[in-house]
């Protein structure tokens, strides 16, 4: 917490314990605080210890203890960055990735981001110029999160919501836009939460708060890519290569550790190459792997897993899983994601964790290589089609079809496909409409904002055609706002830290540049990393189809959790009847009753149920 006015009072340091106590599974191994410039700055951390075990407690400082920095995640070049910084007369008093940081700050100010490759959320106190710089890394794999305070003079910040509910004075009323934004995706996106007390960096953002309450913001990296024009400066085999290197360059630099490291292993492609890297890297050195498996046969990924776990021979571990087990932990986990969170494969990811957290404090995962390669099968499952579906023509003569063709028939995917521009694939304009109904008048205009900031970021993305803009609209929305959300959040909660190769700068930045059809050949994805894999990795891993995992929740809307979403029905119409039609929601659970899948939405109303209790009750 910092307040450049005023000292801190004793309810500050109360909240810091407070806040330390409800973090305590990122950090089980030691907890601090320092207050700093008179009283008017307190930083606290708790920490996982990963690098320096002995000498790496936070907060820390440079040699005369004007700048001070606490850090979650890991700065992972920081050997190359200590080296220069030595060179150029600083003296470390640790051998922490941390303490890089504020010898960094003195060199480069808010731009030492620019030097810093790894995964980060940090705070840095310059005494002398009486200013705190927040930011988060690149790509959002470590959340931070911030609160104005004392009328907006001061500011606090966590890494996670639930930390800065304590707070006396923060407004927990319900911001609508972000609810919004919610129903439409299943996540809040940043800078928005569902509070309106209550903001988060976005992913690659800096905030600098000082003298004056003055806060001004940084954006110091966005996903970017971009059409290659037929401009081809590497043959297919040249950036396969180029892709290899890249990528073992970032496994090697990810395995910097003091304590030991595994791998999560789903037989699919990004866990493959992951684990198959390290055990190039690390011929000899012992090496675990977890995958996730399910009583769903179709679902199942154990098998392809375990024929990668023999060749490599890691000590593999399956985590599996039934329908009871995941109810048992349902609500719970729920209730630690602390926003509206709607992606329920959080469930698998956060048992596998679990199980690795008996281990491993570290794992690597593939987490990343979908946006980036192109993995997600709306980018390719169409794709030779897409110089027809630009025309008007085509487009016209699908809707026709579309208006009497049944949703059971084969081809209504493709039918959709040709029916939409590329604007139309990037921004269900329909969808969006359904969740402004679920509003009451009043708060349609709150709810409509939310629904127009998503719709200027898809628009910021249709400069470059589908399905270029779509991946680039996952890689800054998708993948910062759920899929790093979901791994962080499950993965802290059994202490232990993911991290992620896939989400390297210099590899994102030659895979973002290439032509689209390296990376979609024959209507497949991901085509130049099934060339990265080894010789020796069978047909069945190289070329098999994406696959997720849900739990079987439409099932479950009408047996085992059907208490579960009545009351949230219930809690919904009592508590936010002012703002949320009610009827809405109920015509979704008829309709689900009736038959209808509906399980998607009823989640997200389930969810946002729980968060609203969890926050104390917000209203809008």
């Amino acid at each position: 917490m910092f307040d450049p006015s005023r000292p801190l009072a004793d309810s500050a340091r109360t909240w810091a314990e407070r806040a330390q106590s409800r973090l305590q599974h990122r950090g089980p191994d030691g907890r601090q605080c320092v207050t700093l410039m008179d009283k008017r700055c307190l930083l606290g951390h708790v920490r996982l210890a990963i690098i320096d075990i002995e000498g790496g407690t936070q907060p820390i400082s440079n040699e005369d203890g004007t700048v001070w920095v606490v850090c979650n995640g890991e700065i992972y070049n920081y050997l190359e960055l200590r080296e220069k910084l030595i060179a150029q007369g600083h003296h470390f008093s640790t051998r922490s990735d941390t303490e890089v940081l504020v010898h960094l700050f003195e060199e480069k100010g808010t731009s030492l981001v620019d030097d810093l490759e790894g995964m980060y959320a940090f705070a840095i106190v310059d005494t002398r110029a009486e200013q705190m710089f927040l930011a988060r890394d690149r790509f959002g794999e470590k959340p931070l999160y911030w609160a104005p305070v004392h009328g907006g003079n001061g500011l606090a910040f966590a890494s996670e919501l639930k930390a800065l509910l304590p707070l006396e004075d923060l407004d927990r009323s319900l911001d609508v836009a972000g609810v919004a934004q919610f129903l439409a995706l299943g996540y809040v996106p940043a800078p928005r939460t569902h509070l309106n007390g209550v903001r988060k960096l976005r992913a690659g953002e800096g905030i600098v708060f000082g003298p004056g309450s003055e806060r001004r913001t940084l954006r110091h990296f966005q996903p970017e890519f971009a059409h290659a024009n037929g401009h081809r400066p590497f043959s297919r085999e040249e950036a396969v290569d180029a892709v290899r290197d890249r990528f073992r360059e970032a496994v090697r630099l990810r395995l910097r550790s003091d304590v030991p490291v595994g791998a999560f292993l789903s037989g699919g492609i990004d866990s493959t190459l992951v684990a198959s890297t390290i055990r190039e890297l690390l011929p000899s050195t012992s090496l675990t792997t977890f995958c996730a498996s399910f009583d769903d046969e179709e679902l199942n990924e154990a098998p392809y897993a375990r024929q990668i776990a023999e060749r490599i021979g890691s000590d593999h571990h399956e985590v599996r899983f039934s329908s009871v087990e995941l109810l048992d932990i349902f609500e719970a986990l729920i209730d630690h994601y602390d926003e509206p969170f709607a992606d329920a494969s959080m469930f698998p990811t956060f048992a596998v964790c679990r199980a690795a957290s008996h281990h491993c404090k570290v794992m690597l995962s593939g987490d990343g290589g979908d946006e980036c390669f192109g993995g997600y099968r709306e980018f390719f499952s169409h794709s030779r089609w897409h110089p027809a579906r630009r025309l008007p023509a085509v487009r016209l003569g699908a809707d026709m079809l579309v208006r009497g063709w049944s949703t059971r028939w084969r081809g209504i995917g493709l039918l959709n496909f040709l029916r939409k521009t590329d604007w139309q694939l990037l921004y269900p304009e329909t969808e969006r409409a359904s969740t402004l109904a679920c509003f009451q008048g009043e708060f349609q205009e709150s709810a409509r904002v939310g629904l127009q900031e998503l719709k200027d970021a898809a628009a910021q993305h249709a400069r470059l055609s589908y399905p270029l803009s779509a991946m680039e609209d996952m890689a800054s929305g998708y993948l910062p706002e759920q899929i790093l959300v979901k791994v962080d959040r499950a993965s802290m909660f059994s202490a232990v830290e993911c991290r992620t190769p896939f989400l390297d700068r210099g590899l994102f930045e030659f895979a973002s540049r290439l032509p689209l059809d390296y990376h979609i050949v024959n209507g497949q994805g991901k085509a130049l990393l099934r060339r990265c894999l080894p010789d020796w990795v069978p047909p069945e891993v190289r070329w098999r189809r994406k696959q997720g995992f849900t739990p079987p929740l439409d099932t479950w809307f009408r047996t085992s959790l059907r208490p579960q979403i009545e009351g949230a029905i219930d809690d919904i119409s009592h508590q936010l009847r002012h703002v949320i039609v009610a009827n809405q929601v109920e015509h979704i659970y008829a309709q689900h009753r009736a038959g209808a899948d509906q399980s998607p939405m009823l989640f997200r109303w389930l969810v946002l149920s729980r968060s609203l209790t969890q926050a104390g009750g917000a209203r809008g």
